[in-house]
């Protein structure tokens, strides 16, 4: 099952606090406009939002509902928005353009320490990454953010969880299916990944290039790792006709900041107020991504994609190739051994 039992109860709860917006008592003041910048392009007419867009935008109501109206958070999408997004937290942490925004830990290059959510089935499962956003840790990480960025970080939203590893004529089932195979894995961090389980040749072909059709260009590539819910708007499914969905193979989470002077600037309750809502959205982020995968699921096989979904004894098999060796590749890159195996340490014990 993609969903935990107390999801669709987490769910229901979000959306009536969100339904209340509209009967909340609103300030008759102008309201504090924070502009957020988006890397989540805006779905196409008729499509499934991606769910951390949907997450961004369950935040924004929240935020209007617990400061009383006083705080427009206004996510910009498309052409709303002219930005780079790699250049997003810089811009965000001069307030300029954009006063807040949301990235992954890769966007985030001044925290190198954030390569260790790169390590496979680093997070056991959804309930274990359910627990990350309010820990310990990340309120470390959330620190370092904001020291080497000068930003407020408000909360840690779940995108990542369930993977999917496509290739052209058989399902990919074992680690060694992926020996002798032209792989995309897009991170540089999986390089150790492939010690014993040698592929032909590997490629980085990111989002972006494989959602306008590099996949396809390259006709040696017959197998790739991606979030399963990119693998539509890349059009796999007309290239890869087997998919197997990896849940826990990485776990990534978007980090959402807002400008350090535009946060200090806001009253106490103002602030408290995005607190609070940043913790429900932190819930919602889970039910989202786990509801929009079902939803991929499904569209993935009605495109024609067989479907292949991990076993208890296939994660068990693929975390013991895999994940020890990404592991110590981050640890031997960084220099810092002891105290990144105490983070890694910090997460697995949640």
């Amino acid at each position: 099952m993609f969903i935990r039992n107390c999801s669709i109860f987490r769910a229901v709860a979000v959306v009536i606090a969100i339904a209340t917006v509209f009967t909340a008592t609103v300030s008759h003041a102008e309201p504090v406009v924070i502009n957020s910048g988006n890397v989540i392009g805006s779905p196409l007419p008729g499509e499934m939002p991606h769910h951390m867009l949907q997450t961004q935008h369950d935040f924004a109501k929240l935020v209007a509902l617990e400061t009383n109206g006083e705080v427009d958070l206004k996510i910009l999408e498309g052409k709303r928005q002219d930005i780079p997004v790699f250049g997003m937290p810089g811009m965000a942490s001069e307030g300029e353009k954009i006063q807040a925004t949301a990235v992954p830990s890769f966007f985030l290059p001044r925290v190198p320490e954030l390569n260790i959510l790169e390590i496979p089935y680093l997070f056991r499962d959804s309930d274990h990454a359910a627990k990350y956003p309010s820990s310990e840790i990340a309120a470390l990480f959330s620190a370092m953010i904001e020291e080497r960025y000068q930003v407020k970080v408000i909360g840690h939203f779940l995108v990542a969880h369930h993977v999917g590893i496509t290739s052209t004529d058989k399902p990919i089932v074992m680690p060694a299916d992926f020996s002798g195979r032209h792989v995309n894995d897009d991170f540089e961090s999986f390089a150790p990944m492939w010690t014993n389980i040698k592929p032909a040749a590997r490629y980085s072909i990111g989002f972006a290039d494989a959602a306008a059709g590099a996949l396809h260009k390259n006709e040696d590539l017959d197998t790739s790792i991606g979030m399963l819910q990119n693998l539509v708007v890349q059009k796999q499914y007309t290239k890869f006709k087997y998919a197997t969905i990896a849940p826990s193979f990485y776990t990534f989470f978007y980090t959402f900041m807002i400008n350090r002077n535009v946060w200090n600037e806001l009253s106490e309750s103002q602030q408290a107020g995005i607190n609070r809502a940043a913790k429900a959205a932190q819930v919602a982020a889970v039910d989202n991504e786990q509801a929009t995968a079902i939803y991929h699921g499904a569209l993935n096989r009605s495109l024609g994609v067989a479907i292949h979904m991990q076993t208890a004894d296939e994660r068990a098999a693929w975390r013991d190739e895999f994940s020890d060796k990404v592991r110590d590749g981050i640890l031997e890159k960084s220099g810092e051994t002891e105290k990144l195996s105490s983070y890694i340490e910090a997460i697995k014990s949640l």
